[in-house]
């Protein structure tokens, strides 16, 4: 899986090219819907046998770097609890 990159995601927006969601890695994605004005960032994870979704926040405010640190601490958490 390729990772997101800080030149990739100007560009996407720029662009205006929407996606559901683009994956980095530990379960974070990148979101940019048409029903949105801007790009926000997921974190996709199981628990207790069961998908489940969070929002980490918006593109604007949480750049890749912090997106992923959050994403990383969020996915440690998710494995100690199983």
């Amino acid at each position: 899986m390729s990772k997101l990159t800080d030149i990739q995601i100007p560009t996407w927006i720029k662009n205006k090219e929407h996606f559901a969601g683009h994956a980095d890695s530990n379960g974070l994605y990148l979101c940019f819907q048409k029903t949105y004005s801007s790009p926000f960032w997921r974190f996709r994870y199981k628990m207790a046998g069961k998908a489940r979704v969070m929002l980490i926040g918006y593109y604007s405010s949480i750049s890749l770097a912090k997106a992923r640190e959050i994403a990383k601490r969020a996915f440690r958490s998710c494995r100690s609890e199983t």
